[in-house]
């Protein structure tokens, strides 16, 4: 460092005596002033940068993959369009996750066994009517009650094994779901189209029968959980919100710290589902925050196209849930409600934020299921009908951080500069 060969040049450039001593002295009294002016430009230029980098988003999940495979002793010959067919169902093994049931949506083009698959939106996909096969994966198999599916539509499962009854309840959940992608019409039994057996294809045409003609439209799911707005105010007494769910399709449990989570006509809500609304309420003024949380982000309803080029191989969507558990929070800020004037004849009106929305309906109660929303004989589903937009909890306001950092990085340098000065004349 050159500070440290200082005293040599000092000696060579003047002669001895108390003067060069006491400059001397002088000079290594600033030598150790700069070394911490230095230091200080130097800590605030690393704080600008370590801000800045704060600032940035976080960075993405990696994209979910997989590859498609048929599923063994599990092929039905079916009536399609007025032509016999024989198929068999779709298992797809998640990269380090594991294998779902998933179903086809794409009839006309053959199935990439044992190739690369790559996840994609409902919108990327350009199959129609998935808002509706969203509704049918949420109450037939494998996520609704088989029990209480069967006694919907009126018809008996026969004594057959297990495997067997699973590959019943799933072709008739692949035969409505066919109906809604490619408008493919599933055929009565007859016994001159070789279908097997009657009361096995009973099972089919009657599910596929039910589902097609309740089905409606339910929200694609995300990966990430978000709750819209984060943030809202009202009065004490008055209900802050609505709030809005946008996740995946599983159940949003739903704690809140500091107030109460209540549905539109104000009962409580302890649990809440992907489109679901809520809100908030205090008995007293200051913070009510509330946490949701849902398992299983890579859920039923995920579109997965080839990854060779989507429509070189079938289209395929999840029949059954996996992942990782993902949370959101929000807060909603109540204030004291203003006594009344006493000489005003009226109350004065509320200012508060909340405003219950024009449409969408409310959400639902813990001892509501989604499928009451749709009629009173379907089966219990694990979703509830709306979208909008969300606000995921990631990331955070940048503008301040990054102008702060901004702001760090000029001072460190103009000290580094000042210090770079004060080196030049002490040493000249």
């Amino acid at each position: 460092m050159r500070a440290s060969t200082a005293p040599s040049e000092i000696d060579l450039c003047h002669p001895p005596g108390a003067g060069r001593y006491l400059k001397e002295v002088h000079y290594v009294m600033l030598g150790s002033r700069g070394r911490r002016w230095a230091h200080a430009a130097l800590a605030a230029a690393a704080g600008g940068a370590l801000l800045i980098g704060s600032a940035a988003p976080a960075a993405a999940d990696e994209a979910t993959t997989g590859i498609p495979q048929t599923t063994r002793d599990s092929s039905v010959s079916l009536l399609l369009d007025g032509k016999t067919v024989n198929t068999a169902g779709i298992s797809f093994e998640i990269k380090g996750q594991g294998t779902v049931p998933a179903f086809c949506i794409d009839f006309h083009t053959p199935l990439g066994t044992n190739k690369p698959y790559s996840e994609g939106t409902w919108g990327e996909s350009e199959v129609k009517n998935l808002a509706k096969v969203q509704w049918v994966l949420a109450h037939s198999y494998p996520n609704g009650d088989s029990a209480a599916l069967l006694k919907a539509a009126g018809v008996q499962m026969p004594q057959v094994d297990q495997k067997r009854q699973n590959a019943l309840l799933y072709f008739g959940t692949q035969t409505a779901i066919w109906h809604f992608s490619d408008n493919i019409t599933l055929g009565d039994w007859n016994a001159s189209a070789r279908l097997g057996s009657q009361k096995d294809y009973a099972v089919i045409k009657g599910l596929y029968d039910y589902l097609t003609t309740h089905a409606s439209d339910q929200p694609e799911p995300a990966a990430q959980l978000a709750v819209t707005p984060a943030a809202a105010t009202a009065k004490v007494g008055d209900k802050a919100g609505p709030f809005t769910v946008a996740g995946p399709a599983s159940d949003v449990k739903v704690v809140v710290s500091g107030g109460s989570a209540v549905d539109a006509a104000g009962k409580p809500v302890t649990t809440t589902s992907n489109g679901g609304q809520f809100w908030l309420t205090a008995t007293g003024a200051g913070k009510v925050a509330v946490k949701l949380t849902a398992e299983d982000s890579v859920s039923f309803g995920r579109v997965f196209l080839y990854s060779g080029g989507k429509d070189r191989h079938q289209k395929i969507i999840l029949g059954s849930s996996i992942g990782k558990t993902v949370t959101a929070g929000a807060e909603a800020t109540f204030t004291p409600t203003p006594a009344a004037s006493s000489s005003s004849s009226a109350p004065a009106a509320s200012s508060s934020s909340s405003v219950p929305p024009a449409t969408g309906g409310p959400s639902q109660s813990p001892s509501q299921s989604a499928s009451e929303s749709s009629s009173a004989d379907v089966p219990v589903a694990s979703t509830s009908p709306t979208s909008g937009g969300a606000l995921a909890l990631t990331g955070s306001a940048t503008g301040p951080v990054i102008g702060g950092g901004a702001l760090l990085l000029v001072v460190g340098a103009g000290l580094l500069l000042m210090v770079r000065r004060r080196r030049t004349r002490f040493i000249s």
